[in-house]
């Protein structure tokens, strides 16, 4: 286990060890929780592609991918619209 120190500010410096596997740098957030009488610091990371990562989610229950059905969608809109 590694200890870390608070300063006068009440702030921690996490260790690089800590911080680097998880991708941690100057301007990250945290989420911090207590829970059983620790203190829980996880990475708050953006999801960058929400679409899988719904689909993900979503896997079995809908049986295309969201993306393909809006592909499909889109082009059979560009269709109606060139038949006009």
């Amino acid at each position: 286990m590694t200890e870390v120190g608070v300063d006068k500010k009440y702030r921690i410096v996490l260790p690089k060890e800590l911080r680097k596997p998880f991708g941690i740098e100057a301007g990250s957030v945290l989420e911090a929780k207590y829970k059983k009488g620790e203190i829980i610091l996880k990475p708050k990371v953006p999801i960058k592609k929400p679409t899988e990562a719904l689909w993900g989610i979503a896997k079995g229950i809908v049986e295309e991918s969201p993306k393909k059905v809006a592909r499909k969608a889109i082009a059979q809109q560009s269709r109606q619209e060139q038949t006009r």
